[in-house]
């Protein structure tokens, strides 16, 4: 499975990531390989060995990170990454996929996900994320902006299920436009799933589609039958 194309970075994440670089090499020593990211809330951090003073002393300073709106790294050795790549398939696929390498030599470059692992991911996906906006709507439906901030935190989910899908199956799906047009093909609405995908860069547009999430459930009860349909056949 060949890489997509990597993300951009704004400045000021690329420049948070530049000091937490910093802080993993200082912890780390020569035994750093490298950080890699794909954006301020998903990121990895490769070292040849971890100990549990490695994370006492990156616990001292996580704070920092978290100052600078980033989510902590996962922190992992490459044979730990390459040997779980049948466990968490979903989630790697999406981080070889949508990249940037901030400092090191990545251990992403020849990585392989297979089929098998990815197509089962992806039904555990589409049931996790409708379960999961069920879920959403019974605890904050009641609260303000509950909902659209629901939606928001849904986004990112639904693309990275909807890419892995287009990759299975062989759909051009490099931006979200491409992957409205290829959820249309599921049985969702295009123009709904656009919208959706569209809050991860305007979360401020979240709260005029809190109509619509009755059609977004729909929406995704579609999508799983789809992917139930497509595996048994």
């Amino acid at each position: 499975m060949d890489a997509m194309s990597s993300p951009s970075l704004e400045a000021t994440v690329q420049r948070a990531y530049t000091r937490c670089a910093a802080d993993l090499r200082r912890v780390f020593g020569d035994r750093f390989v490298a950080l890699v990211a794909s954006g301020p809330g998903a990121s990895a951090a490769f070292a040849s060995q971890i100990t549990a003073g490695d994370l006492d002393a990156l616990g001292a300073i996580a704070e920092a990170w978290h100052k600078d709106s980033l989510a902590t790294p996962l922190v992992m050795t490459p044979s730990e990454f390459h040997r779980s790549l049948d466990t968490f398939p979903a989630e790697y696929q999406a981080l070889i996929d949508h990249h940037v390498l901030i400092d090191g030599t990545s251990p992403l470059v020849g990585a392989v996900v297979h089929e098998a692992d990815l197509r089962r991911a992806c039904e555990a996906q589409a049931r996790g994320h409708l379960i999961h906006l069920r879920q959403g709507w019974i605890d904050l439906g009641a609260r303000h902006h509950g909902l659209a901030d629901l939606m928001v935190r849904s986004a990112g989910p639904l693309r990275q299920l909807l890419s892995n899908l287009a990759r299975l199956q062989g759909a051009a799906a490099g931006n979200d436009t491409a992957l409205a047009a290829f959820a249309a093909k599921t049985g969702m609405p295009e123009t709904l799933v656009a919208r959706i995908l569209a809050l991860t860069d305007a979360p401020h547009q979240s709260r005029a589609l809190v109509p619509e999430m009755p059609a977004y459930l729909d929406a995704c009860e579609h999508l799983w039958s789809f992917i139930d349909a497509w595996r048994s056949s």
